[in-house]
């Protein structure tokens, strides 16, 4: 297993589309359903690929979706 602090996940952020205010991760539409479209490090070239969707949609609802990267920094709780 690799150290902790390598550790990257990305996701596709941004406030919710009907006026909430939150901002959360985006979902995106597969053939079983809504899945959030969050990746690992090693994945990040399939969210890559998500951009002109993520683009449209940022655009049709006016409201920014930026592609964020997260580090580990902390274990907040840990099962053993």
């Amino acid at each position: 297993m690799s150290s902790l602090s390598e550790l990257s996940i990305y996701a596709w952020i941004g406030e919710d589309e009907h006026g909430s205010g939150k901002v959360g991760i985006k979902q995106g539409l597969v053939p079983a359903g809504y899945i959030p479209l969050c990746a690992m490090n090693y994945d990040l070239h399939k969210l890559a690929r998500l951009q002109p969707q993520m683009q449209e949609q940022a655009r049709h609802y006016g409201k920014p979706i930026r592609l964020v990267k997260f580090q580990a920094v902390e274990v907040a709780a840990e099962t053993t």
